[in-house]
């Protein structure tokens, strides 16, 4: 039986920055970016989840006392329908034993 994988793109989400944390996130974590959320003071921080960049997340997270529910881990997959399975990276699993955030999902049909 053949398997048709799906590579994902793994990232690390902030949910409720203020400005300031925000920004110095930038400066401080290499390939991170922020948006404003359009219906609050907050922003949405997106860090790449990968070994580089694992520490920096973690001790951010823990510099910053950033609540668990004011985080997630963003597994995003462009699939088709002849598309098969989506396997998260064990960097996943590995992070949920740090920081125990809920996981979210984005399919997008290509």
């Amino acid at each position: 039986m053949k398997k048709n994988n799906v590579e994902a793109e793994i990232s690390f989400r902030f949910l409720s920055l203020d400005k300031f944390q925000a920004y110095s996130l930038v400066r401080e974590i290499s390939g991170s970016t922020h948006e404003k959320y359009s219906e609050s003071e907050c922003f949405i921080a997106c860090v790449p989840l990968t070994t580089q960049n694992f520490e920096d997340i973690n001790d951010y997270f823990i510099r910053q006392r950033i609540e668990i529910a004011a985080c997630d881990i963003l597994i995003s997959a462009n699939v088709d329908s002849r598309s098969g399975l989506v396997e998260a990276p064990v960097i996943v699993n590995r992070m949920l034993k740090y920081i125990d955030c809920k996981l979210t999902f984005s399919f997008t049909a290509a």
